[in-house]
């Protein structure tokens, strides 16, 4: 069991990342096969039956929505009706022109259900089409089923009763229109209609009512029900079936219909919970039923997550680029320029301290030309100086237990220059040692 989920995990995630190419390819499959099946049953038209033209219009249709394959499909049929005779042209577009505005109007979604139910037919698994419909919609879906029956059963009516009619010398066309009735609502697609209604209710209230194993429990039921209606029916409308047959197609319908439920449902209710809570106003009573997950997939999918969170958390840190700022001091050994910087302004202070204790003229400019040089020392690129001067805010690095501050300032004259000097050696007194980049 462990590896059909994750078979169905897998084919999920495959569906999910490639879901852009899957759908037009399986529109255009789906389209192909309804019109090559229309042009075999009625295919009084020569130009439509034509493999090129197939192509086209189902090229046409892997470009548009589903409901186009049934649009598309319909103007098939009156076009071929109309090859067969105008009165049955005529009909056509009266009987589709009401099934189109009916089915736009309540069920603009179930067009799958149309265009599968001649396909399920003609695979011998007609029970698939109500049940599955009624495991995904609502009792309204109903009148998709019975369009669906009636549109094969004109369908299959126009090679069966109405051609023979519509050759036969002398036959007007009133006979002929009268006969196409006839045709569509026989003993068999009374039958038919009967049975998929009854089916397709069934599975939706089952559905509905029941909270615990319901699709399983529809899909079994609606078989039973579904072969009971079909040999009490068979017997009651004098229509001849082959019971042996019916009872495969049968248990094929039920086979096909517990894989899509797999697929599209697959709930453990073995790990079922209850849950209650209460607000001011009301009591809550949930129940929480868990999907069926592939124990291993989870396990790899934990390790997955983990190894692409490290992987970006390590790419974020290391591939990071250092920005404008960083790459101007790279080669540059911040560590050695501020114990000289240090040493200098230690040296200055001792110069300005022995200028005041009695020292020369000369001293003091000697202290000057030396707080000059240590200015010029402090400076890493002068070449950069405008630019540094258009920064908007400061950078710290904390290098050694000390604190640098380099702050972009624009060129002074050689007083402000020297304010500025005095103003650091008053600031290192404080404890603290201010550095001024220019």
């Amino acid at each position: 069991m462990n590896e059909l989920l994750e078979l169905r995990e897998r084919l999920i995630r495959f569906y999910t990342d490639y879901d852009v190419y899957i759908r037009p390819l399986f529109r255009f499959a789906l389209a192909v096969i309804t019109f090559i099946t229309l042009n075999d049953k009625i295919g009084y038209v020569s130009q439509l039956n034509n493999l090129l033209v197939i192509i086209i219009l189902s090229v046409i249709c892997a470009i548009l929505p589903v409901n186009g394959i049934v649009f598309i499909g319909t103007v098939l049929i009156v076009a071929n009706s109309f090859g067969l005779n105008v009165g049955v042209g005529a009909f056509a577009v009266v009987l589709y022109l009401l099934m189109l505005l009916l089915y736009f109007r309540f069920v603009p979604k179930d067009a799958l259900a149309i265009i599968l139910t001649p396909v399920a037919g003609a695979l011998h698994m007609p029970m698939t089409v109500p049940v599955v419909l009624g495991l995904m919609r609502g009792p309204v879906s109903a009148i998709t089923l019975i369009f669906s029956v009636l549109s094969w059963s004109f369908v299959n009516g126009l090679p069966d009763t109405v051609e023979a009619v519509a050759n036969t010398k002398g036959a007007s066309m009133i006979d002929i229109v009268q006969a196409i009735p006839g045709a569509m609502m026989n003993s068999k697609t009374i039958l038919m209609l009967v049975t998929f209604v009854v089916v397709f209710l069934i599975v939706t209230c089952i559905r509905e009512l029941v909270s615990s194993h319901a699709w399983e429990i529809s899909i079994i039921v609606s078989a039973i029900i579904y072969l009971g209606l079909m040999i009490a029916g068979a017997s009651i409308l004098n229509v001849k079936i082959n019971l042996v047959m019916t009872v495969i197609e049968t248990a094929i319908s039920a086979a096909v219909a517990f894989v899509f439920e797999f697929f599209c449902y697959n709930a453990d209710y073995s790990h079922t919970e209850f849950l209650q809570f209460e607000d001011d106003n009301n009591y809550y009573y949930v129940k929480v039923t868990p999907k069926r997950r592939p124990r291993y997939n989870l396990e790899e999918e934990e390790d997955e997550t983990e190894e692409v969170e490290a992987d970006a958390d390590e790419k974020r840190f290391v591939t990071r680029e250092n920005n404008i700022y960083e790459k101007k001091f790279e080669g540059i050994n911040l560590q050695s320029r501020l114990e000289e910087s240090l040493k200098s302004l230690n040296t200055n202070q001792n110069g300005r301290k022995n200028g005041l204790d009695g020292s020369t003229p000369g001293t003091a400019r000697n202290t000057d030309k030396d707080e000059k040089m240590t200015t010029i020392n402090l400076t890493v690129d002068s070449e950069d100086r405008q630019t540094r001067a258009d920064a908007h805010k400061d950078r710290n690095s904390d290098i050694g237990g000390e604190t640098i501050r380099l702050d972009p300032v624009s060129p002074e004259s050689g007083d402000e220059a020297k304010a500025g000097d005095e103003a650091n050696a008053r600031e290192e007194d404080m404890g603290q040692t201010r550095i001024i980049r220019r």
